[in-house]
């Protein structure tokens, strides 16, 4: 590959069903999460990362460069148009690399499309002295109560799909789109899985594991 698009957070189902552009497979991550991917990839030579996500900006040993493209802190995360906009000021500069990657946080809560769901603050008293995993877990069991997690991670799915079409143009060569790990809404994708919410480290799920891959040729 020459374009290697990271969607963290990404479910196979929900890409396969809103993607037009190209064949979508399942693939089986080896991680439940960012972390623990992360300390599954073997470093990429001659590359360069290109995202707002600071467990992989903290990874320089995996990567020969890494380009900072910024984060929101009224959004709480880094928004698609971030990457983008890093892709095109540093364009002359990634193109020297033979692996370049670009690494978005969406869909990966909060979910900043339409409907909004905040998990990255969460200011519910009775929960401060939880660790954020358990907080961002009771926030999606309770949106999933109210029928608006499945919604709101769907409309992040977009908003990042959206800002992909934006970009194509931008690419040549080969270019794969995957994600590091699955999102646990609740809807479990074998019979013998539990429903799990958000994406803890550790687990077999495939709600958590079972992330998209597809390749385009771009000329």
């Amino acid at each position: 590959w020459d374009w290697l698009i990271i969607l963290d957070a990404c479910r196979y189902d929900y890409f396969k069903r809103l993607w037009r552009r190209s064949k979508v497979e399942p693939r089986v991550s080896p991680a439940s999460c960012t972390i623990a991917f992360l300390d599954w990839l073997r470093p990429i030579p001659d590359s360069v990362v290109v995202t707002g996500h600071p467990f992989v900006l903290s990874r320089k040993d995996k990567f020969t460069e890494v380009i900072d493209a910024g984060f929101d802190y009224r959004l709480n995360t880094c928004p698609p148009w971030y990457v983008s906009r890093a892709l095109r000021h540093n364009y002359g500069r990634i193109l020297k690399f033979r692996r370049k990657i670009l690494w978005f946080l969406q869909p990966h809560h909060p979910h900043i499309g339409e409907p909004k769901l905040n998990a990255g603050i969460f200011k519910d008293v009775r929960t401060r002295e939880l660790s954020p995993q358990i907080r961002t877990t009771l926030l999606f069991m309770k949106a999933k109560r109210e029928g608006t997690l499945s919604k709101s991670y769907e409309g992040n799915l977009r908003l990042v799909i959206e800002e992909l079409e934006r970009i194509l143009p931008l690419l040549r060569g080969r270019v794969v789109i995957t994600s590091d790990h699955g999102e646990g809404l609740g809807e479990p994708l074998r019979p013998q899985d539990r429903p799990v919410f958000s994406h803890p480290c550790g687990m077999e799920e495939w709600e958590v594991r079972l992330v998209p891959f597809t390749v385009l040729e771009v000329a």
